[in-house]
């Protein structure tokens, strides 16, 4: 019979011990690389400012919404609010949520800058959400009337609403907070296009002035610029007209506006080329803070009364 060999007492603990220590080191490991991949991810991650910041704590700000290629814009003054356009329907929801983290309930004032679907078709599910008291738009003429479904749909959410409805032009003024605000176009109601019709808001807030476009082209900024007071067009921010477009933000205009920040709101790579290079060169001849929500996602324009100061937020989407 072949003699049993006999296992030592402490040969299990002995085997116990050489498993365990391979384990710690392993879990050693693994939490070392873990670590070191969470700090590198921490690093190379920045942070969002514009939820960081207590936007909320400015007396006034301008919110660019990044909603593709569209336009939709919120004012902020002492607590009043104003949404200028609510692009495509299809960015509306980004738009309620956007508003919704604003802790916005209602609006002072929507705007409806003109009657293209990039501008208006977001704001039925919008005002399904949040009510303006006022709805504001510009005068134009009846040939220019869209017979789309996306324009019946905005009138009836209009309707729906109940609130007050104002057509403006020139020279018509209001306020919102402190700020005074006073439509720079359209002239006339005889515009040849829709876009030409856009309702151009200058807003006056202390020491600066925003002035907000919608696709106004070349052919209004000049009328403009024969009609309204051009020492009134220097402005703080300037909502370039028509995404970038290089139909719009002419140089005669931009040498009377000789904006310090500009705004672009544009999609991602978008099939029209926005924003045109010749429209970027001309912005560059004024300023070298020119923003664009294709490439930096929501924009946030802040200034605060106390300190006289001015600052533009992206959330670095780009």
């Amino acid at each position: 019979m072949a003699e049993k060999h006999q296992i030592p007492e402490n040969a299990g603990n002995s085997k116990n011990k050489i498993i365990y220590s391979i384990v710690v080191a392993i879990l050693s490991v693994i939490a070392l690389i873990s670590g070191q991949y969470s700090t590198q991810h921490t690093q190379e991650t920045p942070e969002d400012p514009v939820s960081q910041v207590p936007v909320s704590d400015a007396e006034f700000q301008v919110h660019v919404i990044d909603v593709g290629q569209g336009d939709s814009i919120l004012i902020s003054a002492d607590g009043q609010t104003m949404l200028i356009d609510a692009a495509e329907s299809s960015a509306s929801e980004k738009i309620i949520n956007y508003l919704s983290a604003q802790g916005i309930t209602e609006l002072n004032y929507a705007v409806a800058t003109h009657m293209h679907a990039d501008h208006i078709g977001g704001f039925p599910k919008v005002f399904a959400a949040v009510k303006p008291k006022t709805m504001l738009e510009p005068v134009y003429q009846d040939s220019l009337i869209p017979t789309t479904k996306t324009y019946e749909k905005y009138l009836d959410a209009v309707e729906a609403t109940g609130a007050d409805y104002q057509a403006l032009k020139t020279g018509d003024s209001f306020t919102l907070g402190n700020a005074q605000i006073t439509v720079l176009a359209p002239v006339s109601e005889h515009a040849s296009s829709l876009n030409n019709t856009s309702l151009v808001l200058r807003v006056q807030y202390d020491d600066i002035i925003c002035i907000f476009t919608g696709d106004m082209e070349t052919p209004e900024e000049k009328t403009i610029l024969n009609t309204v007071d051009n020492a009134q067009l220097k402005a703080t921010f300037l909502k370039a007209g028509h995404h970038g477009s290089d139909t719009s933000s002419g140089e005669a205009f931009l040498e009377q506006v000789r904006p310090e920040y500009v705004a672009i709101s544009c999609g991602v790579d978008n099939k029209y080329g926005h924003p045109a290079q010749s429209t970027l060169e001309h912005l560059a001849a004024y300023t070298d803070q020119v923003y664009i929500t294709a490439q930096q996602g929501d924009l946030v324009f802040l200034y605060d009364k106390d300190t006289k100061s001015c600052k533009m937020l992206t959330n670095g989407k780009g």
